[in-house]
């Protein structure tokens, strides 16, 4: 045969053989009929994703059938159900580590279930299981959920700045578990670190932050002596007097947290007056000092 004909001919060959590769490729992106889901919580200063597959009940029984009692569960579909946490948290006042984890979930007809972390993050359904990678098992009594849930579903509610509420909800069914991820140690850290790196105009700033965040979260001693040093750097920002009568009254200083309050609705009025606005807190912090005068 012409070489130029059979080059020709393995070229065209080649191209029908690429473009059958493509349509079959896309051929097989299709519709789940689990569709992946995820749902990523910050609770305090970490940050918490599930990854899964969300089957749907499909006019089936879901618990004690399709999902039997006294078996361990991929708690989804498809690959199990992908637990990470960037800090160590506490899982039902139990530990669990920084890390990335399976979940199981083991449903009982008229006991606790159990919900299992596995360090094994490669698991399709329950078959390859190992009982000695689990990280934390703990128990929780499912409830009736308020609404019918087609298809499986993980969210999280009542978040605060250190804890949450974990669900599953599905079929009819609701299994929550508490969330508690302090973020104390982390945050002072990253108050020292801001004061490490600020100018020296601004430390008062990173200070009152840092005290304001302390009152917050009752740690009153810390943030007293935050705002303190605020105040020693900038003794003319009314908000800094507002945060420091606070945390006297927190502290149930109240005599002296009147003071801070009656000083910073002064600086408060003065500014406003420099600008020919009124000071609009004012009636805020008054109601503050009204606050204490019985205790």
């Amino acid at each position: 045969m012409n070489p130029i004909k059979l080059n020709m001919k393995r070229i065209v060959i080649a191209s029908l053989l690429a473009l059958a590769t493509t349509i079959s490729s896309q051929a097989q992106e299709l519709p789940k009929p689990s569709p992946s889901a995820s749902v990523t919580q910050t609770v305090g200063l970490t940050d918490i994703t599930v990854v899964y597959s969300r089957p749907g009940v499909k006019d089936r029984t879901i618990w004690g059938d399709l999902v039997p009692y006294g078996k361990l569960w991929r708690a989804g579909a498809n690959k199990a159900t992908q637990f990470s946490t960037s800090a160590d948290i506490k899982v039902e006042e139990q530990n669990l580590p920084k890390g990335d984890y399976s979940v199981f979930i083991m449903p009982q007809s008229d006991a606790a279930w159990v919900v299992v972390f596995n360090k094994e993050t490669e698991l399709w359904g329950a078959g390859n299981y190992k009982k000695e990678m689990d990280q934390l098992r703990i128990e929780v009594s499912p409830v009736e959920a308020k609404s019918m849930t087609e298809r499986l579903e993980y969210h999280f509610t009542d978040v605060d700045m250190n804890s949450a509420i974990f669900s599953l909800n599905w079929a009819g069914t609701q299994l929550d578990m508490k969330i508690s991820a302090d973020p104390t140690k982390q945050a002072i850290r990253n108050i020292e670190d801001a004061l490490s790196d600020s100018e020296v105009d601004d430390k008062w700033k990173v200070y009152r932050s840092g005290a304001s965040y302390a009152r917050d979260v009752k740690m009153t001693e810390k943030g007293l002596e935050w705002i303190k040093k605020s105040v020693e750097l900038n003794s003319k920002s009314w908000y800094s007097y507002w945060v420091y009568s606070s945390l006297l009254a927190q502290n149930k200083e109240y005599k002296k947290a009147t003071e801070m309050a009656n000083k910073s609705i002064a600086i408060g009025k003065e500014d406003a007056k420099a600008n020919s606005e009124t000071f609009s807190y004012e009636s805020r912090i008054q109601a503050d000092i009204d606050s204490w005068k019985n205790k």
